[in-house]
This record gives structure tokens, sequence and C-alpha cells, in this order.
């Protein structure tokens, strides 16, 4: 492995500020022989000054005639340039430690039948703190991983952007269904995701599903089944709540259902097509699931049907501590192995979802867990 060429695609769009830290780390790499398949994306600042400033001839600086608005297809026109027998990523505003490469070779070399391998990650908060996250079960950031040239026979698509906020997940998920060999944790602390102003993890762009019209025209809702629709329903009106508030509505199936039912019922999404994609018109707000506009204990029942699992993991403290503030009682209908799904963020058994309620001051009912579209159902109250 210490003759393999990595061929590492970096897209970058007006980044001068930031762009110069991830080429550094990767000229610290303890694996010294790799390219660096700096894709502009149209940059109109100093970016592509800050990357030629290097002066290393591993550095190939492409710059695209027009701004494509996601790193998607740069980083398919790095993989179309790309000459090593391993490929790896890195963003534009992250960073590698020094052995990145190193023990991700390693892990390969001693499984040979796998397609790929990554390491664990720390994020950096903009106040200072730094959470490590480093578990096989992880959501696998663009950074976080490296595969052989031969896996890319499983997804000739490259990078896709249907699932528009986590592609990455889209991409090293893929490549786990796919491959035979599956992808192999390495149990350490490779890479560094920097949370900032102006970044989509700062703004709550990934916090429940912020999509718009396009991804609810591709999967459609879960309650759109009659079946379903009818079960959720007369669950939910067997406790006779006098108001629900539906987190994460999306096409608000059930606030109509719930409407016609006599039941007084609001819907909040982050989507910003909400208002075209919405039945309930003037019933639904946009709004983050970790920011509700309700006053404490306001609503008998919060709903949050198929959201959850889209919600990064650190951030699902925070969410569920809201949900416990606005709601006298909760039900959370969560999705717990459907790694596949689009727009999975953080997959486990419902023990995991138990044990992540009572830390947010959540008492979930000991009854036995039913199940509904796939998805388990928990019930509890704020502490």
């Amino acid at each position: 492995m210490e003759e393999s060429l990595v061929s590492i695609i970096l897209p970058t769009y007006n980044r001068a500020d930031q762009v110069g830290r991830a080429i550094a780390s990767v000229i610290a790499q303890s694996h010294s022989r790799w390219e660096l398949i700096v894709v502009d994306d149209a940059s109109t600042d100093d970016t592509c000054a800050v990357v030629r400033s290097f002066g290393d001839p591993r550095i190939f600086l492409v710059r695209l005639p027009f701004n494509c608005g996601s790193p998607i297809r740069p980083r398919n026109v790095g993989l179309q340039l790309a000459r090593g027998d391993y490929l790896a990523y890195i963003d534009d505003d992250n960073t590698w430690r020094p052995r990145h490469l190193e023990r991700l070779l390693a892990a390969l070399a001693a499984h040979p039948g796998a397609a790929a391998a990554y390491g664990g990650k720390a994020h950096h908060l903009p106040d200072g703190r730094v959470e490590e996250i480093c578990r096989p079960d992880q959501g696998i950031d663009t950074q976080d991983g490296l595969h052989t040239r031969a896996a890319l026979d499983l997804v000739p698509e490259g990078w896709l952007g249907q699932d528009f906020a986590h592609e990455d997940a889209e991409f090293w998920g893929k490549l786990r269904l796919r491959h035979p060999g599956g992808l192999i944790f390495v149990p350490e602390i490779l890479s560094d995701y920097y949370i900032h102003e102006g970044q989509r993890y700062y703004t709550g762009y990934q916090n429940t599903r912020m999509y718009d019209r396009t991804y609810y025209a591709r999967n459609p809702s879960r309650l759109a089944d009659e079946g379903v629709r009818r079960a959720l329903l007369g669950h939910i009106l067997a406790g006779r709540p006098a108001t629900v508030l539906d987190v994460g509505c999306g096409e608000g199936w059930l606030i109509e259902a719930l409407g016609q039912a006599g039941v007084r019922a609001w819907g909040v999404d982050p989507s910003a097509d909400l208002g075209a994609v919405s039945r309930a018109r003037g019933l639904c707000l946009r709004a983050r699931a970790d920011a509700l506009p309700c006053a404490d204990h306001a609503i008998d029942l919060v709903v949050c049907f198929d959201v959850l699992q889209h919600i990064p993991e650190p951030r699902l403290g925070r969410t569920l501590r809201e949900l416990a503030r606005v709601g006298r009682r909760l039900l959370l209908a969560i999705d717990t192995g459907d790694p596949a799904r689009e727009g999975h963020r953080t997959l486990h058994d419902v023990s995991w979802w138990r044990a992540r309620c009572a830390e947010a001051g959540l008492a979930v009912a000991e009854e036995p867990t039913r199940a509904l579209a796939g998805l388990a159902w928990l019930t509890g109250t704020p502490l």
C-alpha cells in the first residue's frame, strides 16, 4: 500500500479563507503518494490563487466555466480525471488528521475484499466545543472514507443529487449496499468537520427534512397509504387529544385527516416548498423541529412521524428536548432499520431511541413497541 496512488478530489467554491487549511492537511499526510484534484466551481474570490500558492506538483487545479450549484458535479469531474488505485474526498472547509490515508489504506490491505474503509471524526462546533463521533454505525461524511477504484464499477453513476442534503451518505450507503465486501470501520478519529456560519449543518439545513417539492415527488409520504392513515388516525383519536402538532408535516396528510375528524391540528416543516406541497393550507408553518413556534406544553399531542431518523445524531438531543417542551404527550414513529431510504442520518434500534428520549427528559411508555409502515412507535410524556 505504500506505493499506491491515492486520488483525492476537493470541490470548492468561494472558500479562499478556508481551502488552504484543507489542502495543508492533505500535504501533511504520512502517506505521501497522492494527487489532489481541486475542482473550482467558478469561484469569484481568491480561491484559485490560494490553491496555486502551495506550488506542489501533486496538486492539480481545474476551473469550471460556470457554477454548478453544489459539489456533486465537481466531484464527478474529479472522478473523470483521477488516476489513482484508490479514491478519497475532502471538502474545502474540513481537514484530515496526518495518518488518515495511512490508516484507511492499512484497513483495506487487511481486508482485500472490502470496497472502502472509513474512520471516526471530530465535529468542531461554533462555540469551541468538540464532539468526537467514532462508531461503526455513524453517518459517513464526504471526507471520512476511502474506496478502491474497482468499487466504482458498482456506482457507475458516481455522485448524484437525488438526496441533495446528504449526497455523501447516499454515495457511501450505495457502496455499502452494492459491494459484497462492504465497508471497513477504523476506530480512530481521522478527520475534522468544522461547523461554521454559512455552512448548511450550522444553519440547520439538515435538521429534519429540508427538502423541496422534488423530494416529495420522489418519496410519496408513508401516509399516502390509506391503510397506514387509518391506523395512525385511529391510534391518535383513541387518546382523545384536543390539539395536535405534526412535526415534519410534509404534505399535511395527517393534519387534513385530523381536521376532518374534528381535531384542531397544525403542522411545522422546514421545507422551502411547504406551501406548494401542503394539503392543509393555512395550517402549516415553516419551522424546524428544534425551534417550534409554540409555548411550553401548549399542545396535547405532538406527533413526529418518519422524521427523527433524518436528523444528524449530534442535533437529536436538542430536537427531542424541544418536542418535550411543547407537548404534553408525544407520539414518535421512527425508522430503525432502512439504511437505503433517502435522507437517513441516524439509524438505531428501539432501545437506543428509548435511551435518547430519557436523556432528553421524556418518559417513554414500557408498552410493547408497535410497528406501522416500517416504523417503530414510541409514546412518551415529559418528565
